[in-house]
């Protein structure tokens, strides 16, 4: 190589030099964004990773037979494979034990509330639990209110507001929105409620779980809202949906706190200082009450059990 052959080199040396120079800069920031944006996605797959349970057991009826019993179900917002299996599962149960509520917890129709789309994800897979009597209640999650369709779809849902109460028996059942846990008139709503029941039991369904392990974690600003009211006015239960797994917390000041919200699809799960049992794994919730016990089940699709938990009044 001659010395004019070095010096017409350098030029394209130094274009490729910048060149990769830049790439590996674009790189690095590209990598510094997706870190900041998708920090909590990345996280969630590094540590979120329990699966399914591997222990089932066959389900049986109740034992006494329940005062009250209610199926609750999260996320039901896919209608596929998946919700129609869930779907099938309580309904074998009903078979066997009506249910006095289907409670659902929130995402009742992905990706944005629509309220026309309630038939293939509520009203048809859960038809024959419906039509033997058993009543629906619903709450909304966060997908139900993107599309502003929150009032239409808990219309067609039959439900008076973004929050309400029932009375089963000897349990109290109040449902929230947790998509503004501080508007006007609803944590007004929760403490008159609490405070002039007398009902034995109190269970309070809201879509954000004040505890999770899980992906989307828990919603502090929920916890910090609620906690207090609840520990106050003796609320056994929380059920939560958002999270797509099973998880129940160990008491937390007096409270057990469940998250499902696997009706339509799964997410790998995690633990925390305050989780008894958490799995990623299709499911639904069947609480049974009699007198002064509550018996919780996580029924997989299946119509296997993987976790029962008994709460008693006074605890």
């Amino acid at each position: 190589m001659t010395v004019h052959d070095v010096r017409r080199s350098r030029p394209v040396l130094r274009f490729l030099v910048r060149t990769v120079a830049a790439v590996v800069a674009a790189a690095v920031v590209a990598a510094v964004v997706l870190g900041v944006v998708y920090r909590r996605q990345i996280v969630a797959f590094l540590t979120h990773r329990k699966g399914g349970p591997e222990v089932t057991w066959p389900y049986v009826s109740h034992d006494p037979a329940p005062e009250v019993h209610l199926a609750v179900v999260g996320d039901v917002g896919d209608s596929g494979t998946h919700a129609s299996e869930t779907a099938a599962a309580v309904a074998q149960v009903a078979a066997q034990e009506p249910f006095d509520a289907l409670v659902l917890l929130g995402d009742n129709v992905y990706p944005d509330g629509e309220p026309s789309r309630l038939r293939a994800t509520v009203f048809d897979p859960f038809a024959g639990v419906l039509a033997a009597g058993t009543e629906l209640v619903a709450i909304l999650g966060n997908h139900d209110v993107i599309g502003g369709h929150g009032e239409d779809q808990l219309a067609v849902l039959g439900m008076e507001g973004r929050w309400w109460s029932r009375t089963f028996g000897d349990v109290l059942l109040i449902g929230l929105d947790s998509n503004d846990i501080d508007a006007p008139g609803q944590l007004e709503f929760l403490e008159a409620t609490l405070a002039s029941s007398d009902a034995r039991w109190r269970i309070v369904a809201v879509h954000h779980p004040p505890y999770s392990a899980g992906y989307q974690g828990s919603s502090v600003e929920v916890r910090d809202a609620l906690a207090p009211i609840l520990e106050r006015h003796g609320v056994q239960l929380v059920l939560s949906g958002h999270d797509h797994d099973y998880q129940r917390s160990v008491p937390v000041d007096g409270v057990t706190y469940v998250v499902s919200g696997a009706g339509s699809g799964t997410r790998g799960t995690g633990e925390d200082e305050f989780t008894a049992v958490s799995w990623s794994w299709g499911h639904f919730l069947d609480i049974a009450v009699t007198g002064d016990r509550l018996v919780l089940r996580a029924v997989g699709n299946d119509g296997t059990i993987a976790d029962e938990a008994m709460l008693t009044a006074g605890d």
